[in-house]
């Protein structure tokens, strides 16, 4: 009679009777990734809440440079803040329109990017504050943008480092109350460095000046501001620029911010170089254009039937080396000529005294030593870079090689 087969001892179970899953060192993979689990869906489910909110926080507001709702580094959220709190009425103007009826009617308005304006809307825009007599400030205009909105005023400089300027003597009501202005790096600034500014004309003036120009300046009811970083969150609490900032803003109960918009009919794209040439150019191209036309015409012309020669072309050496040896001699080029000549018997010499070509010039003068009656001195000086003065020079140091690569032949 057999004894019973040994049975596997029966997995435990748990409560409601199903089988549970073992644990400890040698339970299954499985089990510990579906305890872990739980985990990592908590995570995601986290970081997918958290990207949602930070979208509906940044839908609340239109992020962009000098955007006065915008709390990140290139808004200005905390300069339209205080000024609210100090009674100053800040309304957002994205069309040139709506900025020039303002200005018509006497009020301040921010220009925060003139470079993105076309002429027209400059041109605008200063006409307006000409008839009204309103206020404009407006933030690192360029060239073409002064040429519009002021005359007297024009760029000089820049500032690439990060520098602290401060407030002249002659200053006076320009520094708005700020005594130290500090502006960013190149790399570190909203739209490049800050640009500097010559006031020469009449009715102008200029505050926190450096060697290179000003970068406040004041002239016919245009206030220039060298940065933009000035305004913004990051830049406004750096040394004075709050004061100036707030002050200068704040000259009026009611301010136009106005921030252009790709969407403003008066100007659908930003100025090329096109739109400020004069008018006269377009003839003057177009006359150029004709000219070239007739030059090229007339030089592609060709005189003559076409030369049919047979390839390819044989050249006898002899020809080549009289050919040479004429280019030479027309461009008085003695020392090329004698160079050649000494590499030529050099080349020679060394083959016969079974050296290389590349040999410095020391080794063959001491391999033909033995051979010649030459010292090495006159050695050195015939197969030297000695220069020759003379076409008689030349002709003699041919003769002088020559002689000497038939001396060693024998």
């Amino acid at each position: 009679m057999s004894a019973p087969a040994p049975t596997e001892p029966a997995a435990p179970r748990d409560a409601a009777g199903t089988d549970a899953a073992p644990s400890g060192p040698g339970a299954p993979r499985g089990a510990a990734q579906e305890r872990r689990r739980p985990w990592l869906v908590a995570a995601v489910v986290l970081a997918v809440i958290a990207a949602v909110l930070v979208s509906v926080a940044r839908g609340l507001y239109r992020d962009g440079p000098l955007e006065p709702d915008a709390p990140t580094g290139q808004g200005a959220k905390a300069v339209v803040q205080v000024l609210g709190d100090l009674g100053v009425e800040v309304e957002t103007k994205r069309h040139t329109a709506d900025a020039a009826e303002d200005l018509r009617a006497g009020g301040t308005v921010l220009l925060t990017a003139p470079k993105s304006l076309s002429g027209e809307q400059l041109t605008t825009l200063a006409e307006a504050r000409e008839e009204g007599g309103g206020r404009l400030i407006v933030l690192r205009p360029d060239f073409v943008a002064l040429s519009y909105l002021t005359s007297g005023i024009t760029p000089s400089g820049a500032l690439r480092e990060q520098t602290r300027v401060e407030a002249g003597a002659a200053c006076g009501d320009l520094s708005h109350g700020a005594r130290v202005l500090e502006v960013p790096d190149e790399e570190d600034a909203l739209d490049g460095p800050a640009s500097l500014y010559s006031a020469s004309g009449a009715g102008t003036t200029s505050c926190f000046g450096s060697e290179s120009g000003a970068l406040v300046a004041e002239s016919d009811g245009v206030l220039l501001l060298g940065s933009p970083d000035l305004l913004t969150n990051d830049g406004v609490g750096r040394a004075d620029n709050s004061a100036l900032a707030l002050n200068a803003l704040s000259a009026s109960e009611e301010l136009t911010w106005y921030v252009p918009s790709a969407t403003d009919p008066q100007g659908t794209s930003s100025p090329s170089l096109v739109d400020h040439l004069p008018g006269w150019i377009g003839p003057v191209a177009a006359w150029l254009v004709l000219a070239a036309v007739l030059a090229l015409i007339a030089l592609g012309r060709r005189r003559g039937p076409v030369v049919v020669e047979p390839l390819p072309v044989t050249v006898r050496p002899q020809e080549l080396v009289l050919g040479r040896a004429r280019l030479l001699q027309q461009a008085s080029a003695r020392d090329a000529a004698a160079a050649a000549l000494r590499a030529a018997a050099a080349a020679r010499l060394a083959d016969r005294l079974g050296l290389r070509h590349e040999s410095a010039l020391d080794g063959l003068l001491a391999a033909l030593a033995p051979h010649v009656e030459e010292s090495p001195e006159q050695l050195r000086a015939l197969l030297g870079p000695a220069p020759v003065a003379t076409d008689r020079d030349l002709v003699r140091l041919a003769h002088d090689l020559d002689r000497l690569v038939k001396e060693i032949d024998r």
